[in-house]
């Protein structure tokens, strides 16, 4: 018989049988299978499948169970799927199609008008492909995020899901109900105030969802967008009742209660880590001449300290840190803790102090690199706070960070926290072009052995999690002979959606090293462990850039493949519970105890290392290399680790993994899968290939085969696991093959990853056919998945390796998208590519505008236009213009989304008109109807939060605001210059600048943010500035002078309280209470300004006027004013001036 393959959502799925064929037994139960494309043949022999998917290297089945068993036994590779369509959402465990979901009462109704978009569910019939990711889109729904099995979460309005739910690719969709944002444990909560988490889908409402919360009661900041490349967060304090409301928001993905369990989590400890002990386990000095030996001690790289401060000037310490800028670097703060975990990392050794026999108590791994000292707290509570840390690290020259806390101390599952270091190991600046890779080392809880103890973000996927063996004796410092068993204060995984956690194991329980100015002393936990691996792998990126073919620092990915494919094996020791343990991979050792001279003290040649040079695009690609032992007589140990593409970030037991590659060895006639070992370590052939974590291993061993064949297999690309590259299903990955030397092959790449034409014209492809260890044998090329009545020219074919080929695919008459296949032939050498094709069948139809609304009024300023997603659009032309004929265009562009940002500033009480073009290959479709909309009567004002200091005070200007009444918006320099120009400015009636008590950087305005507010005050704009820390960091600039009209000034005279003059008369005295350091300041007006405070320290505020322009500064806070009505007053005290100004 033949299949029926799905491309398409319009393809064809359900195979209509006559006589399907059931088990010998009669068994109808059906399951899902993933058959090898090489078996395809023999299992038509035994199945006759429902429903088939063809994914190229492998196709997707429903048949009988027996079917499924019968292939297994006839030796055909055919993977039972267990649980292909179940869900786990809000802790509930269903499939869609065959359970019965009661949500409880109100977090499962549809909660928006008709018309109104929120997130909604959609379950696709088998593993995701991007062209169904498409017609989707084209259907009104924007994919938001993946979630297993087979699932992913829309945003669109519930007509579009019902439309979608009539394509033969969807399997079942329904809305993404309030009870699946909110977690069991943060429902029915009473009247007490709690801080949440909330994340938002980036493309809402913002605002309106933020003013909902508000309303609610919530007091908190306006939600931020970060690096996530979905999600905008917030952090609020509002009454626990009003969670399940919060919830109901359209727009919210998330709400999480803030954790308020977190927190903090010499030389011989080195040496077990390189293996310096003898037969006893018992360890020697001599660190530093075993580093000199292997000729690397870290130097060159930059790690960040990550913890509650470090005494920096310990003689061991104080040449290695180097200084930091941004909001959270350490300045005085200073912790035993934090300066222990950093004399792990890199302390020198330079004060000569030792104990126990001659170890040196300051040496770290990596003496020879520098560190940044950064303090985790409070800024890891706050939205986006995780992804911050990370981002200063890699900011300050940071390529990795070593931390030794976390958010939570209990089992979260795959929270928030947890997602922001996945999103930010993939890109740790998301103001800097492409993807900055970072590598995160997070001590494992503290959580005493058991089951899932452990805490938050130690479920993250592409982090490198450690747990702790022992080390030496508490009292003496001598050390522990036992240092293949893990520490009873390590905590077990697994992850609560089934991953295994740690990642590995190295020496934490106790440990001697710097704990403050001048002192040494011995901790114990896991605080202690990771610290190892955070200097190990700076003494990994020396050791890799050393390499001949080196062109860029290793991957987190590569670093975390390095180390755990070499990994001691633990078994016949004991666990934290006193359990004895099994061979590798566990969630107790991970992939075992850390063997850093197994890593960098090697043969050069006898590794090979893949890092992220590859891109699988679509499910059912994969990439294969041919290798054989180095040594015959030592085993080949094989990792393939990749960064997956963030995971749902809800939390609870929702599986976490998105993009999944197997691991295939294949030596001989034996097939070796990703983790499936034996008894002793070593892998073993048959088995069930790993679903979900995003490490697998292949040891071949004792005695390694002859060639054998290394593949990686696509086996479901549903997310985007490359941001910035090609589409939004990609996933790369990293391959450390210790003892293995490359047989001689080739490769296939082919270009363009994606084309597009219109129907009747040619698509045009070239394949390059590279040579791998000189191979020269001619490969022949062929193209699998073209579109139903199409020709295929291959010119030339063969191709000698070196070579390349133009593939030209003619006669395309149907539209649609096809997911090609290019594979290259050589003997028994079999090697692919994938690219797409989309052929458009004529010109897109109109698009349907949506917002503003037709003669809409009030509209802000730079506002969003938003239209329904067009069929076949590829991208669309937006034009604005300030006349209904279009012949004054005063904002345009092009754009591939449904929606479009006016940057430039409209003009306030004005109508604009606007419309959309549609486009793809074959032309551009209808002008779609032409809206208008009126702009806001009166300029708002602008709050600009130059407040970069530890303690969020946005929220006290953004209740004050809203208390008066006044429309607003807000503009975050996020610890930086990046400040308003003057044109945007231009578009404010007022503009209340404050800066709080920055630390780490400088106090706003610069110089640029300076030039901008005297252009807007000569032109008669208004300004309230209050600053406690702008003079003291630039001085008497200019414009100090000249437009705020300051002659003189006092820092840091501490003002306690304030009295009102002037404008302000009347006023106070007024209490000053400071959620921060008083550096409050004394300033002095010249003849052109007026004081406006006195204070008990001196003059504290200058009002300066210039005809229509009030300018207004305040040498303390106003959010240190204790009463709420007296700030009110203050501002509206200068907004009246403004509007009326006095003489």
């Amino acid at each position: 018989m033949s299949y029926r393959k799905l491309g398409g959502c319009a393809a064809a799925l359900v195979l209509a049988l006559a006589g399907t064929a059931m088990g010998a037994n009669g068994a109808n139960e059906t399951v899902y299978v993933r058959i090898a494309k090489a078996d395809l043949v023999g299992a038509q022999q035994v199945i006759a499948p429902t429903k088939s998917i063809d994914y190229g290297s492998f196709q997707w089945a429903e048949v009988t169970l027996d079917e499924a068993r019968a292939m297994q036994a006839a030796g055909l590779d055919a993977q039972i799927v267990e649980d292909a369509f179940t869900l786990i959402l809000g802790q509930l465990r269903f499939d869609p199609l065959k359970h019965e979901v009661t949500l409880p009462g109100g977090l499962g109704e549809v909660r928006n008008p008709v018309g109104g978009k929120d997130l909604q569910l959609v379950q696709f019939q088998g593993p995701v492909k991007q062209a169904w990711l498409d017609q989707m889109t084209a259907m009104g729904l924007e994919p938001v995020q993946y979630i297993h099995p087979n699932t992913y979460i829309m945003w669109g309005a519930p007509e579009a899901r019902g439309a979608c739910a009539g394509a033969d690719c969807v399997r079942w969709s329904g809305p993404f109900a309030p009870a699946y944002r909110l977690l069991p444990s943060a429902r029915a909560l009473g009247d007490d105030q709690v801080a949440v988490h909330v994340s938002f889908f980036k493309q809402a409402d913002l605002r309106r969802a933020a003013d909902a919360i508000e309303t609610l009661g919530g007091k908190g900041e306006a939600p931020a967008l970060g690096a996530d490349p979905t999600l905008a967060r917030a952090t609020y304090t509002i009454a626990g009742s009003k969670l399940e409301d919060i919830a109901r928001i359209p727009g919210v993905y998330s709400v999480q209660l803030v954790p308020t369990d977190g927190g903090l989590r010499g030389e011989m400890t080195n040496q077990l880590n390189v293996g310096n002990y003898d037969g006893s386990n018992l360890a020697f000095p001599g660190y530093l001449t075993w580093l000199s030996s292997v000729g690397f001690d870290g130097s060159g790289v930059i790690m960040a300290n990550v913890d509650g401060g470090v005494a920096d000037t310990n003689p061991d310490l104080i040449n290695r840190f180097l200084p930091c800028t941004g909001s959270t670097c350490g300045g005085g703060a200073s912790s035993s803790h934090g300066t222990h975990t950093a004399g792990i990392m890199g302390a020198d050794g330079s004060s000569g102090t030792n104990a126990n026999g001659g170890f040196l108590r300051g040496l770290g791994m990596a003496p020879g690199a520098n560190m940044v000292e950064q303090v985790y707290s409070p800024t890891f509570t706050q939205a986006n706070g995780m992804f911050t840390l990370m981002k200063q690290s890699w900011q300050n020259g940071a390529s990795m960070s070593g931390n030794s806390w976390g958010p939570a101390g209990t089992p979260q599952g795959y929270d928030d926290d947890t997602r922001q270091v996945d999103v930010g190991a993939r890109d740790a600046d998301d103001t800097a072009a492409g993807n900055q890779e970072f590598l995160y080392v997070l001590s494992f809880m503290n959580g005493n052995g058991g089951t899932s103890s452990q805490g938050s973000p130690d479920e993250a996927k592409n982090i490198f999690t450690i747990g702790s063996t022992k080390a030496q004796n508490s009292g003496s410092g001598t050390q522990i002979l036992q240092i293949d068993d893990i520490s009873s204060n390590s905590a077990h995984g697994p992850a609560l959606d089934g991953r295994k956690i740690p990642h590995m194991v190295a020496p934490g329980c106790y440990v001697d090293s710097t704990t403050g100015t001048s002192s040494y002393g011995l901790l114990c936990g896991t605080s202690m462990a990771s610290p190892h691996v955070t200097g190990a792998s700076a003494l990994f990126f020396e050791y890799y850039r050393s390499l001949p073919d080196y062109t860029t620092d290793p991957s987190p990915a590569l670093v975390k493949a390095a180390f755990t494919a070499v990994a001691r094996n633990l078994s016949g020791h004991l666990d934290a519970d006193g359990g004895v343990l099994g061979a590798p991979f566990d969630s107790k050792q991970g992939w075992g105890r850390m063997a850093v001279e197994r890593v960098i003290d090697i043969d050069p040649n006898s590794v090979r290392y893949f890092d992220q040079e590859i891109l699988l695009n679509n499910t059912g690609e994969e990439w294969s290399t041919v290798v054989s032992p180095f040594d015959s007589g030592q085993p080949m140990r094989i990792m393939l680790v990749w960064t997956d593409a963030p995971g749902h970030g809800l939390g609870g037991s929702t599986p976490a993994w998105n993009n999944n590659l197997d691991l295939i060895v294949e030596a001989g006639a034996n097939t070796y899968r990703g983790n499936v070992f034996d008894a002793s370590g070593f892998s073993t052939t048959g088995g069930v290939a790993d679903d979900r974590n995003n490490t697998e291993g292949v040891f071949l061993g004792p005695i390694p085969p002859g060639a054998a064949t290394i593949r990686v297999v696509a086996t479901d690309i549903n997310s985007d696991g490359v941001p910035g590259v090609g589409d939004a299903t990609d996933q790369d990955f990293a391959l450390v093959c210790y003892n293995c030397a490359v047989d001689p092959g080739f490769g296939v790449s082919v270009s363009p990853g994606s084309e597009r034409v219109c129907a009747g014209s040619d698509a045009v492809y070239t394949v390059d056919v590279a040579s791998i260890a000189g191979f020269t044998d001619p490969v022949t090329l062929a193209v699998m998945g073209t579109p139903a009545g199409s020709s295929t020219s291959i010119v030339p074919n063969p191709v000698t390796p070196g070579g390349s080929a133009t593939v030209t695919i003619s006669n395309l008459s149907v539209g649609g998208t096809s997911s090609l296949v290019f594979e290259g032939t050589s003997g028994a050498i079999v090697r692919n590519s994938g690219a797409s094709l989309i052929v458009d069948n004529g010109a897109p139809g109109a698009a349907t505008l949506i917002s503003p609304a037709d003669s809409a009024t009030g509209v802000i300023l730079q506002p969003t236009l938003d239209w329904s997603t067009v069929t076949d659009a590829s991208d669309y032309d937006v034009e604005v213009a300030s006349d209904p004929g279009f012949t004054n265009i005063v904002a345009s562009g092009n754009t591939a989304d449904s929606f479009f940002d006016i940057t430039t500033s409209l003009v306030i009480n004005t109508t604009y008109y606007w419309h959309v073009t549609p486009n793809n290959t074959c032309g551009s479709g209808a002008t779609s109807a032409t809206f208008s909309f009126t702009t806001i009567v009166d300029r708002p004002i602008l709050l600009v939060d130059d407040d970069d200091n530890a303690t969020n005070v946005q929220p006290t200007y953004v209740a004050a605001l809203n208390n008066i009444g006044l429309s607003y918006d807000i503009w975050d320099t996020n610890n930086s210059d990046n400040e308003p120009d003057a044109a945007y400015l231009a578009n404010y009636s007022m503009v209340i600048w404050f800066t709080g008590h920055e630390f780490g950087g400088f106090a706003g305005p610069g110089p640029a943010g300076e030039a901008a507010l005297a252009s807007y005050l000569d032109d008669g704009g208004c300004l309230l500035m209050s600053a406690q820390d702008y003079l003291y960091d630039r001085g008497l600039t200019a414009f100090a002078s000249g437009y705020l009209g300051i002659s003189t000034f006092t820092s840091d005279t501490s003002q306690t309280s304030v009295t009102g003059a002037d404008l302000f008369a009347g006023m106070g005295p007024l209490t000053l209470s400071y959620p921060y350091t008083n550096f409050s300041d004394t300033v002095n007006a010249d003849g052109t300004a007026a004081v406006c405070f006195t204070g008990n320290a001196g003059n504290a505020g200058v009002r300066k006027q210039v005809d229509g322009s009030v300018r207004v500064f305040l040498g303390f806070p106003l959010e240190a004013v204790a009463n709420a009505a007296d700030r009110e007053a203050i501002i509206q005290t200068t907004l009246a001036a403004c509007e009326q100004p006095v003489p």
